[in-house]
């Protein structure tokens, strides 16, 4: 870059130099890429899952999700509405939810779901006879 800048100084003559030169450090302070407004992801949420509130805290691994308690699979993970991994200790009661099981009928996934999920959900019963 330096030596691109003294090429232009030497054919451009040292009088114009400095307007050059501040015309190329303008144009790459407006080129720099502005920082984006941070938008949340749509999320896709497992086909094989159920819907559910979740009840009070009990000791890990055990879970109350519609009034039944299921225990949290070894490895098993909880996202927030962020999509961010979340303790179980963590996992607010009376929140709306959704769940995946694994085989053995321990829970694999939890999502708190986001409002705007839950009204996607709420269509989509509306169309689907669960």
């Amino acid at each position: 870059m330096r030596n691109i800048l003294l090429l232009l100084g030497f054919i451009l003559g040292a009088p114009a130099f400095p307007v050059v030169f501040g015309v190329l450090v303008g144009a790459t302070v407006l080129l720099q890429p502005q920082p984006v407004p941070a938008q949340q992801q749509i999320r896709q949420l497992p086909a094989n899952g159920k819907r559910g509130t979740t009840g009070d805290l009990l000791p890990l691994p055990q879970v109350v999700i519609n009034r039944e308690t299921l225990t949290l699979a070894p490895g098993g993970l909880i996202f927030d509405t962020n999509n961010r991994t979340i303790l179980h200790q963590s996992l607010p009661p009376g929140s709306d939810v959704w769940f995946q099981l694994n085989n053995i009928g321990q829970i694999q996934r939890i999502y708190i779901l986001r409002p705007e999920e839950q009204a996607r959900l709420d269509s989509e019963k509306k169309f689907f006879f669960f």
